[in-house]
């Protein structure tokens, strides 16, 4: 970056800070049972294509209010999963559908990016 430039704060760099699974914080959330937070992430990760699918389509018909709504359902499910990257990324996400729509697409690209991540850490499992 030149000096003198402005620097841009991009909330998707906060991502690489956050773990991708607070296993912690999932059992917790279940009450300390690992088996239900193993099968509450399983069922969260199997459902995040289909969910992204409908985000850029939404995106596609420029449909804010919808997306902003998906978005903030996906995101009420996964905090349940204690995904802290993915939870920050929808949250970044919903805002901008919520008002400014021109930063969707790079949040979107960032979700496909943590969307992807996780289904092949799923599949290592």
């Amino acid at each position: 970056m030149e000096s003198g430039s402005p620097k841009f704060n991009d909330p998707n760099d906060k991502i690489a800070d956050l773990p991708m699974r607070d296993i912690e914080r999932a059992l917790r959330i279940t009450g300390g049972d690992a088996t239900l937070a193993n099968q509450i992430f399983e069922l969260m990760v199997q459902d995040l294509p289909s969910q992204l699918e409908k985000f850029l389509r939404l995106q596609q018909e420029e449909n804010w209010g919808e997306l902003k709504r998906s978005v903030h359902r996906l995101r009420g499910s996964v905090t349940y999963c204690a995904v802290p990257a993915l939870e920050h990324n929808l949250s970044v996400l919903e805002s901008a559908a919520a008002g400014k729509p021109r930063d969707i697409e790079r949040h979107i690209q960032a979700l496909e990016s943590l969307v992807e991540r996780l289904v092949a850490t799923k599949i290592k499992d």
